[in-house]
């Protein structure tokens, strides 16, 4: 078993450059690919498998955030000229839900006022046709996709806490209204025709070989680097959409609780509304992304490639929008035969340390890739979460 497994990998490793084999880019491809991910920053793997479980409630002082993800392109196609430009048209779908509550709330502490954004329950699917193009004007690469997105599902929230003990008695009360808007009435006896709208925002990006500009690569070899800069979620049009479901209740009262005596108000402690359905306008925005990287060879080929990034997000479903990212990845590139990359790095409100593994014959290129994940930064290598990838592309 060991010798056939040691020749497969001469075969890989040695013989392409023996051979001066490299795989050279398909000129048309077809694919398709698939992610999901789960996470949250309370319970990680190490603490849930073990022989006794040990649940510490007061870890809960500092909030609950889980976050759920997931996403599949049915179907995309690219052609790449050699004369340095390319088309494709792609589909998707991509759902995220999100579901953070307050440690305040959670561990029932004293407050006289909530601070909007510390907890929320919000989500939202879209469905997305897009046109990726690219092409090349002296040394920049310019890439630019326009998509028309669809919202089918958005769902915003706000909770609120409050708790507060005084001469007159205490005052407790946790409120929440939820809206969840939705492609089409979900009214009973209601038409099914669509009444939202669809919206169009498009990516764009950019790179240029900044060391061959300035003369640096044939100076000194390790100084081999690229620069780009990539924006998505870039607003032409807003979706609307217009038919709503509306959730909404109290526990608890703004008053002094009083459960005991002549003016006991027990009665009124809960108060769960039961949901309505209404029409109005909310307009819908994808997330949008600013991120600068630099593709740096430091063996001046493409056999290495270390790439860190930084910029920011602005996600309307937050209750707090603004987010920064960055991160730094490192990836090893074989004749363009096997590909592997590893990296670390706080995305989209997560840290995820993982990597991504493409074995590429040209015909046919299999794609797979796994990632530790978790809102909180020590969870995400302990096990609060994980995200997996796969795609497969098909082509010449």
């Amino acid at each position: 078993m060991k010798k056939p497994l040691f020749l497969l990998l001469i075969c890989i490793f040695f013989l392409p450059s023996v051979w001066g084999l490299h795989i050279e880019d398909r000129v048309f491809e077809i694919g398709f690919y698939a992610d999901f991910n789960f996470s949250n920053d309370f319970l990680s793997a190490k603490e849930i498998f073990q022989e006794k479980f040990v649940l510490d409630l007061d870890n809960l002082a500092d909030g609950f955030r889980m976050n759920l993800g997931a996403g599949v392109s049915p179907f995309y196609f690219n052609y790449n000229s050699k004369k340095g430009w390319g088309f494709g048209f792609s589909t998707k779908a991509e759902a995220l839900g999100i579901f953070n509550l307050s440690g305040e709330m959670l561990t029932l502490s004293e407050t006289s006022s909530y601070k909007k954004g510390n907890s929320e329950i919000n989500g939202a699917v879209f469905a997305e046709a897009a046109v990726p193009v690219y092409f090349t004007y002296k040394k920049f690469k310019i890439k630019f996709k326009p998509a028309l997105y669809y919202p089918v599902l958005y769902a915003t929230s706000d909770i609120k806490y409050t708790y507060v003990n005084s001469g007159d008695g205490t005052v407790f009360n946790i409120g929440y209204d939820l809206n969840v808007y939705t492609i089409v009435s979900m009214k009973e006896n209601d038409s099914s025709a669509l009444t939202s709208t669809p919206g169009v925002d498009f990516y764009a990006g950019v790179e240029y070989p900044l060391s061959q500009a300035l003369g640096l690569k044939d100076k000194f070899f390790f100084l081999d680097f690229d620069v780009g800069l990539d924006i998505t979620g870039i607003p032409l049009f807003s979706s609307t959409m217009k038919n709503y479901m509306t959730m909404s209740g109290i526990i608890g009262s703004n008053e002094p609780i009083k459960l005991f005596g002549e003016d006991a108000n027990a009665d009124a402690f809960i108060n769960l509304k039961d949901a309505e359905y209404k029409t109005g306008e909310k307009k819908v925005y994808r997330p949008f992304k600013l991120l600068a990287r630099l593709d740096w060879r430091p063996l001046g080929k493409r056999l290495l490639t270390i790439t860190p990034s930084f910029g920011f997000a602005v996600s309307q479903i937050y209750n707090e929008p603004f987010s920064a990212e960055a991160g730094l990845k490192a990836r090893i590139d074989l004749f363009n035969l096997f590909i592997f990359t590893a990296g670390t790095g706080y995305q989209d409100r997560l840290w995820k340390n993982g990597f991504d593994l493409a074995l590429n014959c040209r015909a046919v290129e299999f794609n797979f890739g796994a990632a530790l994940c978790s809102p909180n930064f020590a969870k995400s290598w302990s096990g609060g979460g994980f995200s997996l990838n796969t795609g497969l592309k098909f082509g010449w």
